[in-house]
């Protein structure tokens, strides 16, 4: 078996070597992702009763509460041109999919230390795989969506056809948070113990489950999921096909974020396996 010595040394020091590394590692991300993403959707069913139904039943539930708030008018809802429940559970299947996008590589990595640390298999097969998971769980969540939206009486318009860029874009930006988050999460724990508030602190500051204000949407357009959701959801509800302001800017930024989270943990790789 070939031994593999990781140092201290910087890879960029010899970049012709770490470009080679990277491109063989990318060569088989593919084959060995693919059989781990049907692995996960195996064990996902089988170590549940409900299986599949938990993909849905979480932003359901969230959905439900924040229809009842509205309803019942604890909530000041804005008016809408679609139904608020529709308006409601897509904000929050849009929300559902950033936040498992952006929990997948310290989640998967985290999950695949002790193999991680003993096996050269590159990292990226395990985020691809989990990444997979996501991606699917986001179109079976649209595709619920969209039977919710013909059932609501909302039509279906050639904007629909936009909301995959969307959704690229908004996947892509959790993507990128998390290479950044699996490269602190996996050296201190305090990072898998605090995102959860900062999450739920997120998701209300975040019109998920309601219109911005006016007033104050350049102060909401400094979250860059804000420009990114409200157009996706926009283009799925039959909406006008302008994007929100900055949601180009966000988009293009998101995919340049997303590269350099990775390269920033490809090049602490080594560190990270010596502490795993």
């Amino acid at each position: 078996m070939k031994e593999t010595i990781y140092t201290s040394q910087s890879p960029l020091h010899t970049p012709r070597v770490f470009l080679r590394e990277v491109r063989a590692d990318l060569g088989v991300v593919y084959r060995i992702g693919w059989q781990l993403f049907v692995r996960n959707l195996k064990v996902q069913v089988r170590q549940s009763l409900l299986g599949y139904a938990w993909l849905l039943l979480p932003p359901l539930v969230t959905g439900l509460v924040w229809v009842l708030l509205g309803r019942s008018r604890v909530l000041n809802v804005a008016a809408s041109n679609v139904p608020y429940p529709v308006f409601v559970l897509a904000g929050v299947f849009l929300w559902q999919g950033f936040v498992e996008a952006l929990n997948c590589p310290l989640q998967q990595l985290s999950s695949a230390k002790a193999t991680l640390a003993k096996v050269r298999v590159p990292h990226e097969a395990f985020v691809a795989a989990g990444a997979a998971v996501v991606v699917f769980n986001s179109l079976l969540r649209l595709g619920v969506l969209l039977g919710l939206t013909l059932w609501f009486g909302v039509p279906l318009t050639g904007t629909l056809a936009l909301a995959p860029l969307g959704l690229v874009a908004l996947l892509l930006l959790g993507l990128g948070l998390g290479w950044l988050l699996a490269l602190l999460g996996l050296l201190y724990a305090d990072v898998t113990q605090g995102l959860p508030v900062v999450l739920n602190l997120w998701f209300l500051l975040t019109p998920v489950v309601y219109s911005p204000p006016a007033a104050y949407a350049k102060w909401f357009n400094l979250n860059p999921v804000t420009p990114l959701l409200l157009t996706t959801r926009s283009w799925l509800l039959a909406g006008p096909m302008a994007a929100a302001p900055g949601f180009a800017l966000v988009a293009g930024l998101s995919g340049i974020f997303f590269l350099l989270a990775w390269l920033a943990y490809r090049l602490a790789q080594p560190h990270l396996i010596a502490r795993l």
